[in-house]
């Protein structure tokens, strides 16, 4: 992780601007770019699917306090069974039959509902220590953490791949 910002208004405008750079890439792409496996199998929407996805666990897991297998709908797999590559496995499977327009439509929904609810929550909020349900002691971090991984750190992630596999 980057070093962590210091308000919630230095977050809001990492977070922005780190989306709007993704979607301006992404908005210079064709459908067949969009849709075209770049890494032999996920697409650059399948990477979207897979922001949002983890942009939603951030939103209604650790901030919402939802049960996982609720904001997942991955049947019973929970946070703990299986590990990042295969909860992100799973998530490309649940969600690979989306459409282009689908996970298009998706992400930006998502993107708005994270700046509204970020927007809404108390600063301090933001910089408590918390554990996310189930992990043990070794997993304790502040809340940002989690927030700055699932936003603008995954965006700027994604981006670098997709810039890799289409420069412009």
């Amino acid at each position: 992780m980057s070093d962590t910002p210091g308000t919630k208004a230095e977050l809001l405008e990492r977070i922005r601007s780190s989306y709007a750079a993704l979607n301006a890439l992404v908005l210079q792409l064709s459908t067949a770019q969009l849709t075209q496996p770049i890494d032999t199998t996920w697409s650059v929407k399948d990477m979207l699917a897979h922001i949002t996805a983890w942009e939603q666990i951030m939103l209604h897991f650790h901030i919402g306090k939802r049960p996982f297998e609720q904001v997942t709908q991955l049947g019973n797999i929970g946070y703990t069974a299986l590990n990042v590559d295969e909860l992100n496995e799973a998530l490309f499977q649940r969600d690979q039959a989306r459409t282009l327009d689908e996970v298009l439509a998706a992400f930006r929904a998502s993107h708005q509902a994270t700046l509204a609810r970020l927007e809404q929550i108390d600063e301090a909020e933001l910089y408590r220590e918390y554990t996310p349900p189930g992990r043990g002691p070794d997993s304790t971090g502040v809340l940002i953490d989690w927030v700055t991984g699932d936003t603008y750190e995954h965006y700027d992630e994604h981006r670098a791949t997709i810039e890799r596999a289409f420069p412009l």
